[in-house]
């Protein structure tokens, strides 16, 4: 590129022709702006006037970004064109997004051009923006777009956002309710599990007994569960029967406690080919908590993966600010 100092009191049309202003002249035209004949006048009424000329190879910040865009797009994804340099990646479903930060960072590095996200592992909602990208100057050398569409084409993908999947789920509670709070408990799992499209098979209040879980695991396995969640069982206590009837009945617990807070009477366990999550009590439904960043990636691979579990100690203080980590259900 070619930086140019325009004298309004002089210009010629040809000295504006093509060129893209880097400074905003009026509120239809900004920075970023291709000058035309027609724009000869307001360039003389603006005065000292900066502007740029391409060179060949160069690309204009929109084509930048939008290209951009289109290198880091992957399925369940879709572009916006760029508005004032910037082009956004939005959610066509919901899913969990999977950021490979490294190479978020890779194309950053090239300079003069940003890639921007939500946080790796966020669940999302359709429509949500997920991503966005731009180029700084009004212009850059066609390699370094290049240059990113290439770590996108040969590393990539660079972003994902996987499907959740409608897992056939059993539940499984080992309070006593009252009335009220059995109502509550079990609009809350509907609805908590309705946002990612769960079957929910049953919901059944057991006695805290060995024979009453051990009945409530063989149920679940007879319906084919996908997910059995387990509300009740003392994370501190290893006799509860949660723990000691999934053994006998062919399960194996995966993580007892999350690298969260509060999440530390989080549990993860497998029985068969089913996810087995577990949280203290009832109550842990109707709440955001841990248990909500542990299920995103549950509904997305359909199984039941301590790394998962462990992984979500960055960013695991969600006491308080946690905001948008969170699933928007109710969107």
């Amino acid at each position: 590129m070619k930086a140019h100092i325009l004298d309004g009191r002089s210009v010629r049309e040809d000295e504006i022709v093509g060129r893209i202003l880097v400074h905003d002249i009026g509120p239809d035209l900004r920075k970023g702006a291709v000058l035309a004949r027609d724009h000869l006048q307001r360039v003389r009424q603006a005065g000292s006037v900066h502007v740029v000329e391409l060179e060949p190879g160069d690309v204009h910040e929109d084509e930048a970004a939008r290209r951009l865009a289109e290198a880091l797009l992957s399925p369940n994804l879709e572009t916006r064109p760029p508005v004032q340099s910037q082009a956004r990646l939005i959610a066509v479903q919901r899913g969990l997004l999977r950021v490979h930060a490294e190479l978020v960072d890779a194309i950053n590095a090239l300079g003069s051009m940003s890639v921007f996200t939500l946080m790796d592992g966020q669940a999302i909602a359709e429509g949500e923006e997920v991503a966005g990208c731009k180029v700084t100057p009004v212009a850059v050398p066609g390699a370094l777009i290049e240059a990113a569409e290439r770590i996108c084409l040969e590393q990539g993908p660079i972003l994902e956002l996987l499907p959740f999947r409608p897992l056939r789920t059993f539940v499984v509670a080992t309070e006593r309710l009252k009335p009220k709070a059995r109502e509550l408990f079990r609009s809350a799992v509907t609805s908590k599990l309705g946002w990612y499209g769960a079957e929910v098979l049953a919901v059944r209040e057991v006695a805290r007994t060995p024979e009453a879980v051990a009945e409530a695991y063989r149920e679940a396995a007879e319906m084919n569960s996908q997910l059995v969640l387990f509300a009740g069982a003392s994370a501190i206590d290893p006799l509860d029967p949660a723990y000691a009837e999934l053994s006998r009945a062919g399960g194996e617990l995966l993580q007892l406690g999350a690298p969260m807070h509060p999440g530390s009477m989080l549990w993860l366990a497998r029985l068969g080919e089913a996810a087995v999550v577990g949280v203290a009590s009832c109550a842990g439904f109707g709440r955001s908590s841990s248990l909500d960043l542990l299920l995103p990636f549950v509904f997305a691979y359909g199984r039941a993966d301590a790394g998962d579990l462990r992984r979500l100690g960055h960013g695991g203080l969600i006491e308080s600010g946690a905001g948008r980590r969170f699933p928007p259900y109710s969107e």
